[in-house]
């Protein structure tokens, strides 16, 4: 076993609205922060005057455009935060395959919400050669069933071309596309899992690609997920990620006044 910061790895994350624009670039600082070496890749849309959702897509070595394989606009509405979220599958397909697997013929590719804030290097133990996906998980006590889920604010994806966890990725990928396409219209907050991560859960509890294709890695959510303190904006002691949860001001309509998250210098001091 050894820790994912001493592996090469591509780190991934997109902005899709302005507002993101500034928690991505504080997100992607902490990455060059603590992993030097990694390879970023990061989106930022919509592009102006582009019918279909479109991102401009940078990286070391180039910049370029990507656009979602069909078209929706934003209304303004709840709708708006369904479908952006449902773009991560694809964003992750995307990524994937366009990236070069490592000398052992590996590709290892990291998503990061763009309001996450890394304090350290990643130490997540891991088997280098071996196909698994890796990821915070929680369970949600407000639901009747107690809804154990992948929470995809931190996702590690590893595995081989055309191996189990590429056929993932490539699934999850397609139902995203198909769950932006429904028909939504706003509606009460249902406690439970939400958008790409449901999806993404129900695809890895009904083992697909058949039992043992590739491993599941359950993170500790405290320690990987820290989610600050909505009230005080107290950080989680102990955490290696602060998810800063800009969903809490840009999911609703009527919550995009709200002050939140804090400023980021203000994020340094609450973090300690």
């Amino acid at each position: 076993m050894i820790k994912i910061d001493q592996l090469p790895a591509v780190l991934t994350s997109f902005a899709y609205r302005e507002e993101y624009f500034p928690e991505l670039e504080g997100m992607l600082a902490t990455v060059r922060k603590h992993h030097p070496a990694w390879h970023l890749v990061a989106g930022k849309g919509p592009v102006p005057g582009v019918d279909s959702p479109t991102f401009e897509v940078a990286s070391a070595q180039d910049n370029f455009l990507w656009s979602l394989p069909l078209s929706f606009q934003l209304d303004g509405s709840e709708n708006d935060w369904h479908r952006i979220v449902f773009m991560k599958g694809w964003w992750m397909a995307q990524v994937w395959h366009q990236s070069t697997p490592a000398s052992s013929g590996i590709k290892r590719v990291l998503w990061l919400d763009a309001d996450g804030r890394l304090n350290g290097p990643l130490d997540i133990e891991v088997d280098a050669e071996a196909e698994f996906i890796a990821s915070p998980w929680w369970t949600d006590s407000r639901t009747p069933e107690h809804e154990h889920h992948i929470c995809s604010g931190l996702l590690v994806f590893q595995g081989h071309c055309g191996g189990p966890v590429e056929q993932l990725i490539d699934r999850w990928a397609a139902d995203c596309l198909a769950h932006i396409q429904l028909p939504l219209s706003p509606s009460p907050f249902v406690p439970g899992p939400l958008g790409d991560q449901c999806l993404l859960t129900k695809i890895v509890k009904n083992n697909f690609g058949g039992p043992q294709s590739y491993s599941v890695l359950k993170l500790s959510y405290e320690k990987y997920c820290g989610v600050p303190d909505y009230k005080t904006g107290a950080c989680k002691p102990g955490a290696l990620v602060d998810q800063w949860m800009m969903n809490e001001r840009m999911r609703l309509p009527e919550d995009r006044n709200k002050k939140w998250p804090p400023p980021e210098e203000e994020r340094g001091r609450l973090r300690g």
